[in-house]
């Protein structure tokens, strides 16, 4: 992995600058004094390292717009740029780090008076701004509004890869695909839960599981309880020069995302457009900005993700019906070529010129 992000540096149309250990390991407070060390033997001298690093690189490229992808724990860089360089800052929000609530007081509390101090602030989907808008009384102006974007130059349509299917053992299989973080607004329990009302129609279904993530013991639980194992491959964290064989490997996408009861949800999710670049069609579910990914009916299935046998339906449907399915398919790439990278790209360097105007 360390060789192919470094390829990735050497080949990109853009200079890429990385910091070693820009966010430390975790370690519970045990105690308010205990926060106080932690604060100021770990947080601190992290946060001046970052400062300085950004600091050089504001002066030697003479930078007016800086942008943070991680509001809850990177704003204050944001912040102390434009009051000590003036740079103009935008906040780009996905959705998780808003809609999830916490009372950490140094980054959750501080959500709002972030947000209000941004420049400008970008939502990859209308679910996201218009929860902006609610939860932390912001205006419409001031959100704009770019959708995540496809690499089309990456994830495209190809036969299934010889190599994965004699891998995996999935040679005649109807290939069922999850990629993504292994947490529970995922919906994975639910899917597998859904699996023995499909293979009633689909023996030949299995349902390969592409990730990492804090519910992954209790994912292979589940698969055990169930007696899935002869219908189930987690693959764990994959190569990235991968990722998109796997995507071809499959027949049919599906993230069955739902709202935790905490309020995280999905933001987009990109991983429904990725799916559909490559000729798959989606399952997807009726939670978050997923809605705005999985048009139900157009390129894909919207699902209940909390009831199993919605989802079993949705997998038989698309299988059982190639007039639907090639439908799918067909609106799918559309979509993910009207989402292409390239054209968000270009909003988002839009939207940082004019910034850099303004300066």
């Amino acid at each position: 992995m360390e060789l192919a992000w470094r390829e990735y540096d050497k080949t990109a149309p853009f200079s890429i600058f990385r910091l070693k250990l820009l966010r430390p390991l975790v370690v519970q407070s045990r105690s308010k004094l205990h926060s106080l060390f932690l604060a100021l033997c770990y947080d601190l001298p992290q946060r001046l390292k970052i400062f300085i690093y950004t600091s050089l690189l504001i002066k030697k490229y003479d930078i007016d717009v800086i942008c943070i992808g991680e509001l809850n724990s990177l704003s204050w860089l944001g912040s102390a740029s434009k009051l000590f360089y003036g740079t103009k800052v935008i906040s780009y929000i996905h959705g998780e780090e808003v809609t999830t609530e916490t009372n950490f007081f140094r980054y959750g509390k501080r959500r709002g008076e972030y947000l209000r101090n941004s420049d400008a602030i970008v939502a990859v989907s209308k679910f996201t701004k218009e929860y902006l808008i609610n939860r932390f009384n912001l205006s419409d102006p001031d959100i704009t509004l770019i959708p995540n974007g496809v690499d089309l130059d990456k994830f495209s349509p190809s036969e299934k890869p010889d190599a994965l299917l004699d891998r995996y053992d999935l040679k005649n299989r109807f290939i069922l695909l999850t990629v993504g973080r292994l947490v529970p607004r995922k919906g994975i329990d639910t899917t597998l839960k859904a699996l023995p009302l499909a293979l009633q129609s689909i023996p030949n279904l299995h349902y390969m599981i592409v990730g990492t993530g804090p519910y992954e013991d209790e994912l292979k639980h589940l698969v055990d309880e169930l007696d899935l194992n002869d219908h189930v491959t987690l693959t764990g964290r994959i190569d990235e020069t991968e990722l998109v064989d796997h995507y071809r490997l499959c027949d049919l996408f599906i993230m069955a995302n739902r709202t935790m009861p905490d309020g995280d949800t999905e933001g987009f999710g990109l991983v429904f457009l990725e799916a559909n670049a490559c000729a798959k069609p989606v399952i997807g579910g009726k939670a978050g900005g997923a809605v705005e990914a999985v048009i139900d009916g157009y390129n894909g299935i919207s699902v209940n993700a909390f009831k199993p046998e919605e989802i079993a339906k949705a997998i038989i449907k698309i299988y059982s019906n190639d007039t639907l399915r090639k439908r799918l398919i067909d609106n799918g790439i559309e979509f993910a070529n009207r989402s292409s990278f390239h054209n968000c790209a270009s909003l988002f360097n839009e939207l940082c010129l004019k910034l850099s105007n303004e300066k």
